[in-house]
This record gives C-alpha cells, structure tokens and sequence, in this order.
C-alpha cells in the first residue's frame, strides 16, 4: 500500500512535466496545467498510470499493453474530466474542436496517444520507478499522503469556490 502512493505521487509529476514539454512544444511556452494548489502535480496521469501499470500484468504484451492503456487512460480522463466540470464547475482540457471526442472530455487522438505513452510506461518508465519506489523508506509514507490529500482537498475547495483553474496559479 505505501508504494502506492510512491507511484501515484511520481506518475502526477511526470504527467505534469509531460505536459508543460507539450505546452512548450505546441504552444511555444512552458506553462503546464497544474492541478493542484501546491504541488506540481497532475493526479489524472498518477491515477491512470498506476491503472494502467495495474491491469496490463506483470509482463504484458505490447498489443495489451497499448490496449489497455488506450482503454485505461481514455476512461481515466473522462471520469478526471466529469469530476472537474460537473463537481467542482472548471475545465482543465477542451476536445470539442478535435475530431472523434465525447463531451470534449477526450477524443481519439489523444486515446490513440495513450497507448503509445502506455509501452513507454510499462516497458521502460515503471521498472526504473518501481526500483526508485521501492528504496523509499515507509516512514516518509504517511507524512506523503497527508501533504498529498491535502492539497487536494484544498485545491479541489479553492476551485469549486472559484469555479475556474486559474486560481490555482498563485504564481502568475
């Protein structure tokens, strides 16, 4: 259980630095969402990475591997994206104007997008993090998923108060 939240924590970060990389790739600019308060954080990528890590096996084939995570990460964006239009009234991502989408909550490019990051997490992304996890001692544990919660709780009463993302970017 305690490396759970290990990798919850490292696959929202890296979710995050995916995607200030693809702001600043097809933006021009660096500035990724985030979606949390504090943290650089994006809990839709630790949550679907973990789901996707969890249900492909412990030694998927490739076909699999891309099939769930194709099915894992669509489904995952799609409750993430409902959770935050409907609970808590913001919008992190758009798709209406991308072609094959439902409720501009995901689209098939992206999906098809997942799938090709899903053999980059399996095969090459979750050994390396599995041993990185693995050496962290339990008593940091505890204290992670305070901080962690926290800040999700917070983040989630600043944007239902707000009733828009930008309020998380204390920064600007």
């Amino acid at each position: 259980m305690q490396e759970l939240i290990w990798y919850i924590l490292v696959y929202s970060f890296l979710g995050y630095l995916l995607e200030v990389a693809y702001s600043k790739v097809v933006h021009g600019h660096g500035r990724g969402r985030k979606c949390l308060l504090l943290l650089p954080l994006c809990p839709v990528y630790g949550v679907g990475a973990v789901a996707i890590v969890a249900l492909s096996g412990p030694d998927p084939q490739p076909l699999w591997g891309m099939t769930v995570g194709c099915l894992v990460a669509t489904a995952t964006e799609f409750l993430f994206g409902l959770y935050y239009k409907y609970v808590l009234g913001v919008s992190f991502w758009d798709y209406s104007q991308v072609g094959g989408n439902v409720g501009g909550l995901v689209c098939l490019p992206f999906s098809l997008a997942w799938s090709g990051l899903a053999l980059v997490l399996l095969y090459t992304v979750h050994p390396f993090v599995k041993t990185c996890v693995l050496a962290i001692p339990p008593q940091l544990s505890t204290p992670a998923w305070i901080v962690f919660l926290a800040d999700c709780l917070v983040s989630s009463f600043a944007l239902k108060r707000e009733g828009n993302a930008l309020v998380l970017q204390w920064y600007r």
